[in-house]
């Protein structure tokens, strides 16, 4: 192809070309060109390139290409038309040098006007949402692909720690900054939106702090703002925001879920998540062993339908209580049939988990095996039960007949008989005593011991008490007074399992009161209940035996060197006989001072539990 028709090809392009001399004179330009800076078709001819462009110099276009390049795109630069209006231009320059006419300059121009006018209104818009998003710390970025130019607000800047003034490169700063590894992440949803697959997307990834010292996390989403007539992404937004705090949540949250999990599956004890309907939603591998049934069987089931019939409508019953918030866990001894169909006794304690709007959502259940403990326990009670009762019959006979011994002639026995007979009357009411105690404490113990409540006197009660303790306050040398109330105290009590408390308090006190001194009895009402309580003045309860005081076969190590005698299950007895029926129970003591146990009975009849 000759210069000719190179020329008439160069003319006839759409796209505004020029051709420029080493001395900045137009050599060639199409109509395309004068249509851009406002000219007739010859009108350009003969001018110098510094009529339409805002240079002094070819040389200063030149210094626009770094070598060794031979060519630049150059934004930012305003054309000028013919009648003085400026507008903003894109050129993208190449140059060469001709040995005989020197260095020629081609320039490919386009109007960018409509670019920047949407680029100033983009900064508008983002100035004036950028108050609006401050509160919120949301950075937001506008990307033009066309241009390869963004936009980004003073909290994007802020999220990078950039100052407003700060004159870097957002891009690059931005991608020098992302983790390595994630940085691949962190590019894709721009991508996924340009390349048209996605109109949305987003990402997670980690920042490096401005000063080095630390990874933030940051969510970036990005969306199509404006397609092109072809239907090609010209405009991205995007947001920007850090998640920093929220991933550590979620990083606890993982972790602690994984303590759970772990802990859940390697329990040595059974654990199950219940649903509100029974079924079971998860279970351990102890719980699986412990009836015998794989996970996938058991998830397939309820609790009803492995509890023991006996047992069903107590476990539903307590259930149904929990559900409405008056309590937060119970517990209860119950039985299930075995995959084998034996029966194995459980302790059960069940806990309900609500929803955050409160409402009840699941519960969680842990199971221990008690078969054996129960088996034990049957065991010694009916060894206890025999033993005292095989043990009660001769005894009763025995005490019979020193009785009989003791009451005829003293004359007919040495006296050394009738010493040996009152040491061993002593010795078989004292063995009386222990098997009855120990029998009660069983009885009590296993919720056998049964109470028949109604109304009556408490003075006149305790005065029968204080009578019958006579002989043992006198064994300690010590008397018992008793101040009657004026007004009347009466209240819900089984008068026989009363006199026992009363028996173990007075006895207790005279044991342990120094020889001499008198034990103070008081009756007070109260607003629901009468307050019984028994004084005495002694060594006081030690500081380290406070906490074991009704607790079984408990018995304190005083200093005195007087015989007391007991079981130790007294208290322990008194105070299962004092809650079981409706009171309260509990003691006083300084060192070296006053003791004073004291239980309470309710003035009306407690609600069977």
């Amino acid at each position: 192809m000759d210069d000719s028709n190179i020329i008439r090809a160069f003319k006839q392009m759409q796209v505004p070309l020029m051709i420029v001399g080493p001395k900045g004179e137009i050599v060639h330009y199409n109509a395309a060109a004068s249509r851009l800076f406002g000219y007739d078709a010859d009108e350009l001819t003969e001018r110098a390139v510094f009529d339409v462009l805002p240079v002094t110099s070819v040389s200063e276009l030149r210094t626009h290409v770094e070598p060794p390049d031979v060519d630049a795109v150059i934004s930012g630069m305003r054309g000028r038309k013919k009648n003085g209006d400026q507008f903003p231009l894109l050129v993208h320059l190449s140059f060469w040098s001709d040995p005989e006419q020197g260095y020629q300059y081609a320039l490919m121009l386009r109007d960018i006007t409509e670019e920047a006018e949407a680029t100033r209104s983009a900064e508008d818009e983002m100035i004036r949402a950028d108050s609006a998003l401050r509160g919120a710390r949301i950075g937001v970025f506008e990307y033009n692909p066309l241009a390869d130019t963004i936009i980004v607000n003073g909290i994007w800047r802020a999220l990078m720690e950039l100052e407003d003034d700060d004159p870097v490169d957002v891009q690059i700063e931005w991608r020098k900054r992302v983790h390595p590894d994630d940085l691949a992440a962190a590019l894709r949803p721009m991508s996924t939106c340009l390349e048209g697959s996605v109109e949305r997307d987003s990402c997670e990834y980690r920042l490096r702090s401005k000063d080095g010292s630390c990874w933030r996390w940051m969510r970036t989403d990005v969306s199509v703002a404006k397609l092109d007539d072809a239907g090609r992404p010209v405009r991205l937004v995007g947001a920007m925001t850090e998640v920093t705090e929220r991933k550590a949540i979620e990083n606890a949250l993982r972790k602690s879920l994984e303590q759970f999990k772990s802990s859940f599956d390697n329990a040595s004890i059974g654990k199950a998540i219940v649903g509100l309907d029974g079924r079971w939603l998860r279970v351990n591998p102890a719980l699986c062993k412990l009836l015998g049934y794989t996970e996938e069987e058991l998830l397939k089931t309820d609790f009803q339908t492995i509890t023991h019939p006996d047992d069903l409508n107590e476990d539903l019953s307590k259930r149904d209580f929990l559900k409405t918030g008056n309590s937060q866990v119970y517990q209860m001894n119950k039985r299930y049939i075995h995959a084998n169909g034996t029966i194995i006794w459980a302790l059960l304690n069940v806990s309900l988990v609500r929803d955050a709007e409160g409402r009840p959502d699941h519960f969680i259940s842990q199971i221990v095996d008690m078969t054996e403990q129960r088996q034990l326990s049957e065991m010694k009670s009916e060894f206890v039960s025999t033993v005292s009762h095989e043990l009660r019959t001769p005894l009763t006979s025995i005490l019979g007949s020193l009785a009989l011994l003791s009451s005829m002639d003293d004359n007919q026995f040495s006296d050394d008989v009738q010493r040996l007979l009152y040491i061993a009357q002593e010795n078989g009411r004292r063995l009386h005593a222990l098997v009855d105690d120990i029998l009660d404490f069983e009885k009590v113990s296993t919720m056998q011991m049964r109470f028949k409540l109604s109304r009556h006197d408490i003075a006149g009660l305790v005065e029968d008490a204080v009578f019958a303790a006579l002989p043992i306050a006198e064994k300690f040398d010590v008397r018992v007074e008793f101040d009657y109330p004026n007004q009347p105290s009466h209240a819900f009590v089984d008068p026989k399992r009363f006199q026992q408390v009363m028996t173990n308090l007075l006895s207790n006190a005279a044991k342990f009161a120094t020889a001499g001194s008198r034990i103070e009895v008081a009756v007070q009402k109260q607003e629901e209940s009468i307050r019984i309580s028994v004084t005495n003045d002694g060594e006081g309860i030690p500081d380290q035996f406070r906490d074991h005081i009704f607790k079984p076969f408990s018995q304190a190590s005083v200093a005195s060197g007087r015989e007391r005698g007991g079981t130790g299950l007294g208290l322990n007895i008194s105070k299962q006989i004092v809650e079981k029926t409706g009171g309260t129970i509990g003691f006083d003591s300084a060192p070296g001072g006053q003791t004073i146990f004291w239980f309470t009975v309710p003035i009306n009849e407690p609600i069977k539990a």
